[in-house]
């Protein structure tokens, strides 16, 4: 049986996501997203074409969610080093409350059909455009030191999306803990000398 006020398609959507990320895309047949939904199999014909249009729905349902929030962060906020805190805390907290969304978004890439995965790509491309255009703002503002801003954005996003791998919300630390750490760690790395005498001492969160 679905939720209270879940609609079908939303319910067979949610079966499909906990399938993919348990199973992976291939393992999971229709026939057992049905059942888990609460449905016949045929049943679900009428929402869904295919097994490829359920994959695609999360893929680019999550990443416009992702991309979004990057873009409110770069219009909310002028400061480089205030972005860069909201960019990795937005990044950390998507990831770690829609878990099995986004290990399906990094593992399933391969199981897109070509005339699909083009699509998914340049939304992934445009996540890292706009956390490399917050960084390069940094740099020519003399905020951040000068680097490679295509490396420096592929280890924050390879760091903040690794915390959804072991992060437990019944562990020693909180969510808001783990950003924590991270801003420091990201932060420390990226500032001028100058910068880092202007960083807010946040390990008073940590105790």
């Amino acid at each position: 049986m679905r939720p209270e006020g879940r609609s079908m398609r939303e319910s067979i959507l949610a079966a499909a996501v906990h399938l993919f990320a348990q199973y992976g895309y291939h393992a999971a047949p229709l026939r057992d997203i049905a059942r888990m939904a609460g449905i016949q199999a045929a049943s679900i014909y009428h929402h869904y074409p295919n097994k490829q249009a359920l994959l695609i729905e999360i893929m680019e349902t999550y990443m416009v969610r992702l991309n979004a929030s990057l873009e409110h962060v770069l219009k909310e906020y002028d400061d480089p080093l205030q972005r860069l805190h909201e960019a990795i805390a937005n990044h950390i907290r998507m990831h770690t409350t829609y878990k099995e969304e986004f290990f399906i978004i990094d593992t399933e890439m391969r199981a897109l059909e070509d005339e699909h995965k083009a699509q998914i790509i340049s939304l992934r491309d445009k996540y890292e455009a706009l956390l490399q255009e917050l960084l390069q703002d940094g740099m020519e503002r003399g905020v951040f030191r000068q680097c490679d801003v295509k490396v420096a954005s592929y280890a924050i996003i390879a760091m903040c999306t690794e915390v959804a791998t072991w992060f437990r919300p019944d562990g020693r630390l909180s969510v808001q803990q783990v950003i924590t750490s991270y801003r420091q760690f990201i932060a420390e790395g990226l500032l001028t000398t100058s910068g880092i005498t202007h960083m807010p001492d946040e390990r008073a969160h940590l105790l």
